[in-house]
């Protein structure tokens, strides 16, 4: 079996954030999960790097724009290895890879008769480097940033998608190609009925981009150019043995924002160049702060490193999964964090195994007595990560936490050991099980505790544990503004 899932790449005009970390931290869950029942899995991440955005960032900071984004995607690339992304390549859309795997399609597409020459006049909004219509506005600005869109016109070459829309329809309406949640998929559905207009895939008088292999005075549309990473990033050229393997896409994981991308244009791009669309994409809602969406123009962005610093990432990873229901929107702040720190992690799992392996120490010589069944059943969550239920997930595992320690308290083991040592041993044992499984559950999530919980009762001798949560006891300090 295998399992190819991808998030949005980022674009490095700014730092990342806690709603970038949320996206990304979903899809490692599921790539671990999947890794964890045997399946070859192939994570994607990276940045987005071309475009005139790009090249203005640099110029106010008297660089070059190759230069601004060999420093600037480090950024991305630090938070997600601090978060511990188990990914199986970072890729960058100024890999050269990457670009060869541009004009490839590009090619490919032109010469099945799905591209021409055009002029277009539209409302071109700087912030999303894309055309918006009337519809997309509010009160005549650009709801995402706040501002008016420029009128420009300019002469591109085009794409006909609307030679694909019916197949894209038939392909979600059959469940060949998966749109999750199902609000986002009517959104989709309800975008093919209105019909959908050609786009523009090239732009002149943009010098940051991928010029097109036939018309040099234009280059690659910085959309166009960020979608190809799904491919060229598992070997679309250069390794058609790893391609083959792992193309289609099972899941592209992306914000609300951007699935008419992944869900209409992409799909017919895919087939206009003779290649198999993604199995599904997953349109997950915003995180907000202070119940405003988190966003560098209100000034209300969270460092995730800060967090990550303060109370380790797995307690952010558990926080962004549990916290808020996937596919929603949710709000986030430090004031949150740290009660679920407190909480469910300190007084919870980890006071659970602190307990735990102290009294296996105290009263069964360090090791565990025998072997037994688990109390809690957990299988069904393989089913609710399978339908991107992470917090119904986590929940399922604090349930069998929370019995854990109440089993303690009712049985009372150091009070039994003073005369049943039989009995104790069984208490114990029981427990054991228990933390065990939840241990393995809990390993998509938190994967340095899940391995702290699986050294501590593999060891020859188990030995009352180090503190997995360690009490932090300084004041709730306010987030660092980016």
């Amino acid at each position: 079996m295998k399992y190819y899932i991808t998030t949005a790449i980022d674009y490095i005009n700014g730092k990342p954030h806690i709603g970038h970390s949320y996206e990304k931290v979903a899809a490692d869950v599921l790539a671990r999960w999947h890794r964890l029942k045997g399946e070859q899995v192939f994570f994607l991440t990276g940045t987005d790097e071309h475009g005139a955005k790009i090249a203005e960032f640099a110029a106010k900071q008297d660089q070059q724009p190759q230069a601004f984004a060999d420093e600037n995607f480090q950024n991305f690339k630090l938070a997600w290895d601090n978060l511990g992304l188990s990914y199986d390549r970072f890729i960058r859309t100024t890999d050269k890879d990457h670009l060869k795997a541009v004009e490839t399609i590009l090619k490919k597409i032109k010469e099945s008769g799905h591209l021409y020459e055009g002029e277009y006049t539209g409302m071109y909004c700087v912030g999303h480097e894309a055309f918006l219509t009337e519809k997309d506005l509010v009160d005549g600005l650009c709801p995402e940033h706040g501002t008016k869109p420029e009128i420009i016109t300019e002469k591109n070459w085009f794409f006909k998608v609307s030679s694909f829309t019916a197949q894209i329809k038939e392909a979600i309406v059959s469940g060949t190609f998966k749109i999750w949640p199902e609000e986002r998929k009517n959104e989709i559905l309800s975008l093919l009925d209105q019909g959908f207009n050609d786009i523009a895939i090239s732009r002149p008088n943009v010098q940051w981009g991928i010029p097109l292999p036939w018309d040099k005075k234009q280059t690659v549309y910085v959309w166009v150019d960020a979608l190809i990473n799904y491919i060229s990033g598992v070997g679309y050229v250069g390794d058609k043995e790893l391609f083959k393997k792992f193309w289609p896409a099972d899941w592209h994981v992306v914000g609300k924002d951007i699935i008419k991308f992944h869900c209409i244009i992409w799909p017919a791009m895919l087939l206009a160049a003779g290649l198999d669309i993604p199995k599904g994409v997953v349109g997950h809602g915003y995180l907000t702060a202070g119940n405003k969406k988190i966003s560098k123009s209100i000034g209300n962005v969270i460092d995730p490193n800060e967090w990550v610093s303060k109370y380790g990432s797995d307690a952010v990873r558990y926080f962004l999964m549990r916290e808020i229901s996937f596919g929603q929107d949710g709000d986030v702040s430090e004031e949150k964090l740290q009660s679920r720190y407190e909480g469910d992690l300190a007084n919870g799992l980890g006071n659970l195994v602190s307990r735990l392996t102290n009294m296996i120490e105290k009263y069964c010589h360090g090791e565990v007595p025998h072997t037994v069944s688990p109390e809690m059943n957990l299988s069904e969550i393989d089913l609710l990560l399978e339908n991107f239920k992470f917090h119904e997930a986590l929940q399922k595992i604090w349930e069998a936490i929370a019995w854990s320690n109440q089993y303690i308290d009712e049985t009372k083991p150091w009070q039994v050991a003073k005369d049943n040592q039989e009995e104790v041993e069984a208490i114990l044992s029981k427990l054991a099980a228990e933390v065990q499984v939840i241990g393995y559950f809990l390993a998509p999530f938190m994967p340095d505790t899940a391995e702290k919980i699986r050294l501590a009762f593999e060891s020859d001798t188990i030995t009352k544990i180090e503190p997995l949560f360690p009490r932090i006891e300084e004041e709730v300090l306010p987030s660092i503004l980016l």
